[in-house]
């Protein structure tokens, strides 16, 4: 009668172990695809939301670019950012912006006789301190009028430069700067690369105020690799209670939007009561600090133009 040979008891108890392991494997994969947790799990993008028009606006343009390139722009954004000009001669009107207690960037202009003062309350106040950077204008019954604090076409790289630093140095606690008029000046390119490279080093944003349509302001602070902004409304353009009713709604119609919104208004006492009476609690919620609006400085001519774009919605 012939033997099975038996297999030797150390290859048994591997095989044993192999077989043991490739259960569970398969018992763990089946369970994994059974149940609700079997179905597809979308993972959130871990960048924050682009703001719809500029993504629009950059999709129509650039459908070939890498994705990641695009700029991820903070949700807080969307809403209204307040900037009040002109700040650094009426200590009581700044007082009472103050006292709304909703985020406003005080921009101050650097010769006013209040200029220190009127920085250091609103630094009190947690407010953003922007310096109210005076630069030549377009008319000549505003232009014979320029202090030594403004910036002009006749300076040199080094003069502009150097009258840009004494403004610094008379205002403290400034994060970051938009320009006092300057309808002319704003139009060159040259003097504003120079602006904008000094708060480059310095590490100050910039916001365009737009005082012609045709200011190459914003376009030269992206170019030069500082976040920046633009104005879209003037809130007191015409102090006319009215007036500045229609331009508070269409502030309001940015947040219907869900766009946001640069609003500029100065320290007249019909601008600062107007804000007193019409600011609804809606309002306030909707305001945001003027850095939540600044544009990267990534992909410079694209981020210009989606700005431009969302100027002609408004």
């Amino acid at each position: 009668m012939t033997h099975k040979r038996k297999l030797p008891f150390w290859l048994v108890a591997l095989l044993a172990l192999l077989l043991a392991v490739l259960l569970t494997v398969v018992a763990l994969n089946s369970g994994r695809n059974s149940g609700p947790e079997s179905q597809h799990i979308a993972i959130p993008d871990a960048r924050e939301p682009v703001a719809e028009e500029i993504e629009k606006a950059i999709a129509e343009d650039h459908k070939s670019i890498d994705p990641q390139l695009l700029p991820v722009v903070p949700l807080a954004e969307r809403g209204i950012a307040l900037i009040l000009d002109d700040v650094g001669y009426d200590l009581s009107a700044l007082k009472r912006i103050l006292k709304l207690s909703v985020p406003v960037a005080v921009s101050v202009i650097p010769d006013a006789p209040h200029a220190r003062e009127s920085a250091e309350l609103a630094h009190q106040a947690g407010q953003i301190v922007m310096l109210h950077l005076p630069m030549e204008p377009s008319t000549p019954k505003y232009r014979d009028r320029m202090s030594a604090a403004f910036l002009h076409d006749r300076m040199s790289r080094a003069q502009l430069r150097q009258t840009f630093i004494d403004d610094l140095d008379m205002v403290p606690y400034v994060e970051g700067v938009n320009n006092h008029m300057g309808s002319h000046l704003t139009l060159l390119e040259e003097p504003m690369r120079g602006v904008m490279q000094l708060c480059q080093e310095r590490g100050l944003f910039f916001v365009d105020s737009k005082t012609s349509a045709k200011s190459v302001a914003a376009k030269m602070a992206a170019e030069q690799g500082i976040a920046w902004a633009s104005r879209q409304i003037f809130l007191d353009h015409d102090i006319n209670e009215q007036a500045m009713q229609k331009a508070w709604d269409r502030a309001r119609r940015c947040v219907e939007k869900n766009q946001r919104c640069v609003v500029i208004a100065h320290p007249h006492e019909q601008s600062v009561s107007f804000l007193e009476k019409h600011l609804s609690l809606q309002d306030i919620t909707s305001m945001v600090s003027v850095k939540s609006m600044l544009a990267p400085a990534v992909n410079a001519a694209r981020l210009h133009q989606s700005e431009e774009r969302l100027e002609k919605v408004l």
